[in-house]
């Protein structure tokens, strides 16, 4: 981490432990059948949406809540699969996108009701949707005195599926619930109203954080979690009555020391003039990152551990502070601005107090320009492109334009089918994910050798002994990762697309998992990394599976910089199998793939490659039992290219 702060202005630093326990809180709070959406909307309150819907997943969190299609697209993109509710009202022109990317329109207006059923009409479709309720918020949803007048209305929209309830409270934050419970009691009522006409959802939901804490018996069948998941409480009565940890941490460093004399002038209008000699330091950050211009002259940040007053106005780049009770502080030094240090801490619900501001204001401001650094167990470090804070670009999200490419690659290949695969399944996703750090390989080698001994009788008697060795360059951006192994196509499939994952390899479900995967080398150039069995089959979603993770102190060095993977392993294959698979997960330009089975008594082995890119057909090159298929350094080739040997 030491090595990134150095080339940072500012960063936030995002605890994905933190907020796994927070979920874990909250949870307690839930009766066993409940369910739970997390809200990643305004990027997960600043938090970074596709990160913390990834960790969600991972909990078997199967529900999020975001405020528009944009911000649902960007999650699709990303490749999160889950459900996803949008929360805000939809636009007419929006349908036809909500409906590509299998988004969940909130529903609250029955012209736009209308024009979604004639759309999933045209287009042969039953789709799912929330009817959102107005039971005293005044803000978005049917007013609840409408219900009973719109039932009917919503029982004729034959193409639509009325699957969820939803209201939201105005007032759960207060220790005072008579509001609130007047809110639930007619949202009960919604419920009852429907339940008249044959219509009950399995998903009825009112309660947003606080209430999931002091209003419990509003749960229903599904709470939204937003703010408490992330370790911010909206109130201080929710302080003594659930145990949460702060998942953003924010900070900066010293840009520059001055000493100002007595009776000087700081920041725009002189709004504080130094009342004797002071020694300050001017951060590279302000309004524009997101810190409040209203803490100008009552803000604070943590130096070297000693609280520092803000002194003169916040401005958009920087922010004066001052230092004259710390010691030894010199340009560069780090500053804290919300979290902990030794003995002293800020947090957001204390900055946002200290200008009568809203934490969710704060949360979702801070850190805008900042870079992002997810952690886990305090040392795997994730560092998340800014580019992907942004959302997607008009030109990409336009459906003029998307039609346009798509309608050409159906000419171009004479097919439509064709056509549209290539551009849902291939360049939609990759060249959105271009702008986004898409990783990519280069000079890829995979080689798998298999043979027939094996100290153990009878595991030879069913199983290949088989050994894989994997090279290839690639640009590193985590400070450890993962080599996975399972023993069913269904658990390894969650971790096909996962970032933090470099090999995967799939077992036969009659041997023993742990004892029958192990590494055989693993190095970063020639740095020979330490492997540790992290999961072995019994997470919360109960995969049957096997994690190692693979670590050394100096790949946070190499951050950001090309490399050499090495990573063999030493496994087994079923002799009842008659094909085996290699395949590339990620874009990738060289690749040279071998079969190796000289050592056993398979007999003519046939050669099916599926590849996709320029060169569909790379060398083959065979040798006795010995298969190579290899292609030049400059071919690119799409992810899930790859080659099938069967026998």
């Amino acid at each position: 981490m030491k090595k990134d702060k150095e080339l940072f202005r500012s960063w936030t630093i995002i605890d994905l432990d933190n907020f796994r326990h927070n979920v874990k809180q909250l949870r307690n709070h839930l009766s066993a059948d409940t369910q739970y959406m997390q809200i990643v909307k305004a990027d997960a309150y600043g938090h970074g949406s596709v990160e913390i819907a990834k960790e969600a997943a991972k909990l078997g969190i199967q529900w999020f809540g975001v405020a528009n299609t944009d911000e649902g697209v960007l999650l699709r993109l990303e490749n999160i699969d889950e459900r996803i509710l949008i929360l805000s009202p939809s636009f007419e022109s929006e349908i036809e996108t909500l409906v590509s990317y299998n988004l969940t329109p909130s529903i609250s207006d029955m012209n736009f009701a209308q024009a979604l059923d004639a759309y999933a009409k045209r287009q042969n479709k039953k789709l799912p949707i929330h009817i959102q309720f107005d039971t005293g918020m005044g803000r978005a949803g049917f007013l609840w005195g409408e219900a009973e007048n719109i039932t009917n209305a919503f029982k004729a929209l034959r193409n639509l599926q009325i699957e969820g309830l939803s209201s939201h409270f105005s007032m759960s934050e207060t220790e005072d619930v008579s509001f609130t419970e007047i809110q639930n009691n007619r949202f009960k009522k919604i419920i009852e109203i429907f339940k008249e006409i044959g219509i009950d959802p399995p998903y009825k939901h009112i309660a947003n954080s606080a209430a999931i804490i002091n209003f419990p018996q509003s749960q229903h069948t599904m709470i939204r979690a937003g703010l408490l998941s992330y370790g911010i409480y909206t109130s201080e009565n929710l302080k003594g009555k659930i145990e949460l940890k702060p998942v953003m941490t924010f900070k900066s460093k010293i840009g520059l020391i001055k000493e100002f004399p007595e009776n000087v002038g700081i920041s725009y209008n002189q709004t504080y003039i130094t009342k004797n000699v002071t020694k300050a330091a001017i951060l590279p950050i302000g309004y524009g990152d997101g810190y409040n211009f209203l803490l100008s002259n009552c803000g604070k940040v943590l130096v070297h551990n000693k609280i520092c007053p803000i002194i003169g106005r916040v401005t958009m780049d920087m922010i004066v502070v001052d230092i004259s009770n710390v010691k030894n502080a010199k340009i560069g030094d780090e500053v804290t601005l919300i979290g902990s240090e030794k003995t002293n801490s800020i947090s957001i619900e204390e900055l946002s107090s200290l200008h009568r501001g809203l934490t969710y204001e704060m949360a979702c401001n801070l850190g805008r320009r900042a870079q992002r650094i997810y952690i886990k167990k305090h040392k795997d470090a994730t560092i998340e492109p800014i580019s992907r804070r942004t959302f997607i670009a008009k030109d990409f999200t336009d459906t003029t334009l998307e039609k346009v490419i798509e309608t050409s690659l159906n000419q171009r290949l004479n097919s439509s089918e064709i056509g549209s695969i290539v551009y849902q399944e291939v360049l939609k996703k990759l060249f959105y994910r271009a702008d986004r750090e898409m990783s990519w390989k280069r000079d890829f080698i995979h080689e798998i050798v298999l043979s027939e001994t094996d100290l153990n009788p009878v595991v030879s008697k069913f199983f290949y002994r088989t050994k894989t060795k994997l090279r290839y360059k690639k640009r590193l951006t985590c400070e450890t990762f993962k080599i996975v192994c399972a023993t069913n196509p269904r658990d390894l499939e969650q971790y096909i697309l996962s970032p933090e994952v470099e090999y995967r390899w799939l077992l036969d479900s009659k041997i023993d998992l742990v004892n029958s995967f192990q590494i055989d080398k693993i190095m970063i150039n020639d740095l020979v990394l330490r492997h540790t069995v992290i999961h072995n089959g019994t997470s919360e979603r109960e995969f049957s599976n096997l994690e190692i993770e693979c670590s050394h102190p100096k790949l946070r060095d190499l951050l950001g910089k090309e490399v050499q993977f090495t990573i063999d392993t030493i496994t087994y294959y079923p002799k009842n199998k008659h094909q085996l698979t290699i395949y590339i997960a990620e874009l990738t330009k060289g690749i040279t793939m071998t079969f190796d089975y000289r050592h056993t008594n398979i007999e003519n082995v046939e050669i099916v490659p599926i590849f996709s890119g320029k060169e569909k057909y790379p060398t083959g090159i065979i040798k006795g039992k010995k298969i190579m298929m290899k292609s030049s350094s400059d071919e690119w080739f799409f992810p899930n290219s790859g080659v099938v040997f069967v026998w």
